[in-house]
């Protein structure tokens, strides 16, 4: 059967149930009508009109699929529900002075009517049949259909059409907003970077919320639960300032679905003002099995109440923008360590002087980390001289870390800080009051490379492995004769 693509296929389904509920009654009808004929159990003339009716029904089920055959699917629908209209009208007509309940079967095409029409469509249906059954009784009278009775079931089919066109548009909405889901899933797939990502996740979220272009954003966690970094936007006045310390409270109430919150309560705390245009936001968090990775915020004017099925949408795609950022992340990883390897294992163009053997080896060291604050420093003659140095002073770093500097230089293994804050070891300075530090010794050079990040906990285990690698080359590489 040809149906339009917008159509789930629940609602799918559901067309060709009511599709075959009309071939089921009619076919049923003609079957009781058999069998009462050959036992005699009613009278003729109520057999013929049971099978007028059942005719009826056949020919709404033939005409329908018949147009949707063809190709004419609205046209189809139409004389569906017509047909269904015109078998009901013809059940009262010609049974309500046999059957009390007869006019029950104007019901039906409520019922078949709310699978594939709005809920202004179906009122102008039961409306229709209201008129009818009105005429019915008064052409009848009321020995067949008393005025009373009609109005009892004209009021029965006015509540049934707008209680079954509500309930039918909560399905739709839930429906939809399922399959965009899982739609918006499957295009995560295929992401390659944060802002594929967010042009996925921002219209699916604002969508399900129900607002237009607001101000959104996507964070991501910057260090251990302390900072948030926006890493996409969209509909701001202006790009949110790069390294603000953002945090969002109460954000542990976003673990498993989205939280609503004040519009300019969430502009402080994430310090982008273009969120207090609006009174309300709503955060969704991105989670991948371990843990929030992310959260996407979305300007709304009013807080709107999600269904299950609606939270169950975001839940699900979040968990796949989740992935897709840990993919990217991964992919990230891998290229700066293949880089980095091809550097490594290359050296045949590394210069043969000091100076150049340094600058090569703190352009290795943001290849493999992307640390911001690298350090080249030898221990000469019992003292340590820091011989190059990006990110930051070379007075400053012996200044400010000198007792780490001299530890490193004499241990056989590389010294990592992940928290600066919470190690009181080395007399740190101001400077590295807080953050992550990596010292690697050259061994038999006497030279340590050393790093630092203004973030805890951001030299990995493969990292490190490839600085410790890095340090191997060095030591050939400062050990080598220089009369080449």
């Amino acid at each position: 059967m040809k149906t339009p693509p917008h159509r789930s296929e629940a609602e799918r389904t559901l067309l060709e149930l009511a599709q075959r509920a009309r071939l089921g009654f009619a076919l049923g009808t003609i079957g009781i009508v058999a069998v009462a004929r050959q036992v005699g159990g009613i009278p003729d003339d109520l057999l013929v009109r049971a099978i007028a009716v059942a005719g009826a029904l056949l020919l709404a089920a033939a005409a329908q699929e018949a147009t949707t055959r063809l190709g004419r699917f609205p046209v189809a629908l139409t004389l569906g529900i017509a047909g269904d209209v015109v078998a009901s009208s013809l059940a009262v007509v010609l049974l309500a002075d046999r059957a009390a309940l007869a006019p029950a079967a104007l019901l039906w095409p409520i019922f078949s009517g709310g699978l594939v029409l709005g809920e202004p469509a179906l009122l102008f249906v039961a409306f229709v049949e209201v008129l009818l059954l009105a005429g019915t009784a008064i052409v009848l009278g009321p020995g067949a259909l008393p005025l009373e009775q009609a109005a009892g079931w004209a009021l029965l089919v006015l509540v049934a059409a707008a209680a079954n066109g509500e309930l039918i548009r909560r399905f739709r909405a839930a429906q939809r907003v399922t399959e965009v889901g899982f739609a918006r899933a499957a295009d995560l797939v295929h992401t390659l970077t944060a802002d594929d990502v967010a042009d996925v996740l921002f219209p699916f979220v604002a969508e399900v919320i129900g607002v237009g272009a607001t101000p959104r954003l996507l964070l991501r966690e910057a260090d251990t639960g302390q900072r948030l970094d926006v890493v996409a936007h969209a509909h701001l006045g202006a790009s949110p300032a790069a390294g603000a310390k953002r945090t969002l409270t109460g954000r542990d109430l976003a673990q498993d679905q989205g939280v609503w919150f004040e519009g300019g309560r969430l502009a402080r705390d994430l310090g982008v003002d273009d969120l207090a245009r609006y009174p309300r936001a709503f955060a969704q968090p991105l989670t991948d099995g371990h843990g929030v990775v992310g959260i996407v915020v979305v300007s709304a004017i009013r807080h709107r109440h999600l269904g299950e099925e609606a939270r169950r949408s975001l839940e699900r795609v979040a968990a796949h923008a989740a992935s897709a950022l840990a993919r990217i992340d991964l992919a990230r990883m891998v290229e700066r360590q293949r880089e980095a390897l091809t550097v490594l294992l290359d050296t045949r163009d590394v210069p043969r002087d000091d100076a150049g053997i340094a600058r090569w080896a703190l352009d290795a060291v943001r290849r493999i980390s992307g640390a911001g604050t690298r350090a080249f420093v030898r221990r000469r003659a019992g003292q340590l001289l820091c011989e190059r140095a990006e990110g930051i002073e070379p007075d400053e770093l012996l200044s400010q870390a000198m007792q780490l500097l001299g530890s490193a230089t004499q241990r056989p293994v590389p010294l990592v800080i992940p928290d600066t804050s919470t190690d009181d070891r080395y007399a740190l300075g101001p400077r590295f009051a807080r953050g992550s530090i990596a010292a690697i010794p050259v061994a038999g050079a006497g030279v340590v490379l050393f790093l630092y990040d203004e973030l805890v906990d951001r030299v990995s285990s493969s990292d490190l492995e490839l600085l410790v690698m890095l340090s191997h080359q060095l030591s050939l590489l400062l050990t080598r004769p220089r009369s080449d």
